[in-house]
């Protein structure tokens, strides 16, 4: 099956339509009929524009066998109407075979130049001294299987960079800070860092899933990237002849304690300069990451604060971009609409306290 040309989006499916794309399949069941024998198939199909429900009533029992949840599915049928919404009658289901579809159809993607940084992290690894750091960091740049996922694995399911190439991003971000803290800081380790920083977040290629679903893996959930990584690194250090245990033993504990705190998944807190300047270096990019990504998706809200944010744990101030737009309005001498309800309803902090 060819790459489809003209992909039927979520977003843009009307009742009365036929349908014959492929979509992302998901939370599929096997329903009993209530008046008669058998069985029905319901399920949701998904692209990155939205969602939507669909049943599929004939030869339920083999389609449901056909695909798993998550797989990206071919789909021929209809758009009829159930209860006022849209919902596909399938007709045909059936998997897509990989490289038949667009990935970037299913999942949002980074803005940046993903090959860019990888060079970026090539010239940085290239620019290490030390022969054993060195070595380690072309084991992983140069092994092809590694990089092509490297370059495709987000940072996080949804905390942050939260999309395909969301890893190299954030990778390449934190490099640059440790760079910037070697400059200020001469008496830091530079070669350990940057190797730290390159290294710190591999085992996200294992841990997650990104195929059409951006989900947790088996043993992502049951191990986590900290400890994947870290088995990746010293499956890498044991190929490297003579490696020094030392130097071994300070860059997994940089990977293992990047995180900085046993609450956060971190086996051993930061224990000396080199692990701590990782550990902040890595906050400070998904943190700054995650408040950008709560203003963008607030940005057209009038409301100065945004709802309240279960990661941060509070509110966030949007600004008070509505009344400045208002200032400049007048100031050019145009009339300002009146507030009518378009503007209520609009969600505002009720709660009490500083957050």
């Amino acid at each position: 099956m060819n790459k489809q040309k003209d992909k039927q989006f979520v977003s843009d499916l009307k009742p009365g339509q036929g349908v014959s794309s492929p979509f992302l399949a998901k939370d599929k069941q096997l329903i009993g009929f209530a008046n008669r024998q058998g069985q029905f198939l319901q399920a949701t199909l998904a692209d990155k524009t939205g969602e939507i429900k669909a049943v599929m009533w004939e030869s339920a029992e083999s389609a449901f066998s056909a695909f798993e949840d998550g797989d990206i599915v071919w789909v021929e049928g209809q758009i009829k109407t159930y209860k006022g919404s849209p919902q596909v009658t399938i007709h045909d289901i059936r998997s897509c075979e990989a490289g038949s579809y667009n990935l970037e159809d299913f999942l949002p993607r980074t803005s940046k130049d993903t090959e860019f940084l990888l060079q970026k992290l090539r010239d940085e690894a290239a620019s290490v001294k030390d022969p054993f750091l060195w070595m380690l960091l072309e084991s992983f740049l140069d092994d092809p299987g590694f990089v092509n996922a490297f370059l495709a694995a987000p940072a996080a399911k949804s905390i942050h960079h939260a999309y395909l190439g969301g890893l190299i991003e954030h990778t390449a971000n934190v490099v640059d800070i440790v760079v910037h803290m070697a400059q200020i800081y001469p008496a830091l380790d530079r070669d350990l860092l940057v190797a730290g920083a390159i290294l710190h977040d591999v085992g996200k290629v294992v841990e997650y899933r990104f195929d059409g679903l951006l989900d947790v893996t088996d043993e992502g959930r049951l191990l986590g990237h900290i400890v994947i990584g870290d088995r990746m690194v010293s499956e890498k250090i044991k190929m490297i002849e003579d490696f020094p245990k030392e130097l071994e033993m300070k860059l997994r504990h940089m990977v293992i304690s990047h995180h900085g705190a046993y609450e956060y998944g971190s086996p051993r807190r930061p224990k000396f300069a080199e692990a701590c300047v990782l550990h902040y270096a890595d906050n400070m990019d998904a943190h700054t990451a995650r408040f950008i990504q709560i203003q963008e998706a607030n940005k057209n809200r009038s409301a100065h604060w945004s709802p309240y944010d279960s990661v941060f744990e509070r509110y966030v101030y949007l600004g008070r971009r509505g009344e400045e737009s208002r200032d400049e309005i007048a100031a050019a001498g145009m009339e300002i609409p009146c507030e009518g309800a378009a503007s209520q309803g609009i969600g505002k902090d009720r709660a009490g306290g500083d957050e």
